[in-house]
């Protein structure tokens, strides 16, 4: 047996992997945001303090002036615990004053701007900012301009990130957690429905088909839910038409049975020879009619289209199949010398259906004709197209039937007193119309030739592709 999977586990497994992945990214995302944060916030300190020693630096008559303010490291003193480097090198290289190994940006330029990057001194990351700037005095050997460094470490920097980052991460698994538990709530919440309907139809009786509401579920499951009935529908009328064999059964084969029990008791007690050949030759024709009744019986189960044995459909060659089954009861025509003729195309008539069912609806068309004329008369079985139309057509000179009662003889175990076979259960012409509907066709009883006997045609709708048209 498959193992059953948790559609819960499943769609919690789907969204939580992801959130997790999100929270992730988004963590790292925040740790960059602070850190840039806090990068802005202490380079404008570390650009005043540039810009501080800049005012204080002049050159007068070659000779340069540096006078570093006490404001420019005033700005660093909250962070006591940071290292502060500075350095004025001249534009030959040579340290002014300051730290004589503070490198310079490689991206450095005249511009007079501020140029601030990370970097490494002395075996320590650094945030190394420099600035440009001209002296405008052309006593000066080698130009006028003088480089501005100042750098500092960055373990503040690093702390206050973390910091806030730390405080960012908190409420992001704080907002996951809550998540997870809203999710968990919603989809016990949005599952309650479902668990309610399995309940309900758990507590349903044994026979209870009765349609599944759709009223208190997701639209999700609307479609399922509508399966389901339609399921329930078929298996409804399924049942109700095995109910329905059983109690024709029980009804039609309950006399039958009487009877042969009669006959079976009297053939006991005669001790005449004659007397009971008379008796079980009696006997031998109940046993056939009731056989004949259970055939039928079973034929019309079978023929119900909730059985779906009719859903079994291939191409059938109507010609072909007809006068098959008219040969077949030509011995049954010639115990009572009627003559049974066949018309029909010399080319196919195909259509699509059920070959044993078909056969089946042609049988009893061409028996009951044969029961039900006099000796001596004339049956034929005949096939055509009209209209995109197989017309299977079987005529008979019996007694026909009268138009008041044609509708009426379609009913099951109907049967008009005094006509024909006394054997007939009065099923054939409804097995025929079972059939005939199941192939979406129509069935008509008309009058024969010259006002004699009865015709009853069967129409069913030629087979796609083939274009047999025969007048």
């Amino acid at each position: 047996m498959t193992p059953r999977f948790s559609l819960r586990r499943r769609v919690i497994a789907w969204l939580l992997p992801p959130l997790a992945i999100l929270v992730g990214v988004n963590a790292w995302l925040s740790y960059r945001g602070a850190l840039e944060a806090v990068n802005r916030a202490y380079d404008r300190s570390l650009t005043a303090s540039i810009k501080a020693v800049a005012e204080q630096t002049h050159s007068i008559a070659g000779r340069v002036h540096i006078d570093i303010p006490y404001s420019a490291f005033e700005m660093f003193e909250d962070k006591a615990q940071e290292r502060v480097y500075y350095a004025v090198i001249d534009t030959q290289g040579d340290l002014l004053t300051g730290y004589p190994d503070l490198p310079l940006p490689s991206a450095l330029n005249d511009s007079g701007e501020v140029l601030i990057v990370d970097a490494r001194y002395r075996g320590e990351p650094i945030r190394l900012g420099a600035m440009s700037k001209r002296l405008y005095d052309p006593a000066l050997a080698g130009g006028d301009a003088v480089y501005i460094v100042f750098a500092e470490t960055t373990g503040s920097r690093t702390t206050l990130a973390r910091d806030l980052f730390l405080d960012s991460l908190r409420r992001q698994l704080l907002l996951l957690g809550v998540g997870a538990v809203l999710i968990v709530l919603a989809l016990g919440s949005a599952f309650r429905p479902l668990i309610e309907l399995r309940d309900a139809i758990r507590k349903r009786g044994d026979e209870d088909l009765t349609p599944v509401p759709a009223s208190n579920v997701p639209s999700e499951v609307g479609p399922l839910i509508d399966a389901i009935n339609h399921h329930t529908e078929r298996l409804s009328a399924l049942l109700a038409a095995r109910r329905r064999f059983l109690a024709d059964a029980a009804h039609q084969i309950r006399t039958p049975l009487a009877v042969l029990t009669t006959q079976a008791e009297y053939g006991l007690r005669q001790t005449e020879p004659e007397e009971m050949l008379r008796t079980f030759a009696s006997l031998l024709r109940s046993i056939r009619a009731t056989r004949r009744l259970a055939n039928q019986m079973l034929t019309m189960s079978r023929a119900e289209a909730v059985n779906g044995l009719m859903d079994e459909r291939a191409p059938v060659d109507l010609t072909g199949m007809v006068k098959d089954v008219a040969m077949e009861l030509v011995p049954l025509a010639l115990n009572k010398g009627i003559d049974l003729a066949f018309e029909g195309p010399s080319t196919p008539v195909v259509v699509e259906g059920n070959a044993p069912m078909l056969r089946e609806m042609v049988a009893n068309l061409i028996d009951n004709a044969i029961r039900y004329s006099p000796d001596d008369a004339q049956v034929t079985a005949a096939v055509a197209v009209f209209g995109g139309e197989a017309v299977i057509s079987v005529t008979d000179q019996g007694p026909g039937i009268p138009e008041a009662e044609r509708e009426n003889v379609f009913r099951r175990f109907y049967r008009i007193l005094g006509q024909g076979d006394s054997d007939g259960s009065g099923l054939g012409l409804a097995i025929v119309r079972e059939i005939c509907w199941a192939h979406g066709g129509k069935v008509a009883l008309r009058d024969g030739e010259e006002g004699r006997g009865l015709c009853v045609e069967i129409e069913l709708p030629v087979r796609q592709g083939d274009d047999a048209q025969h007048a």
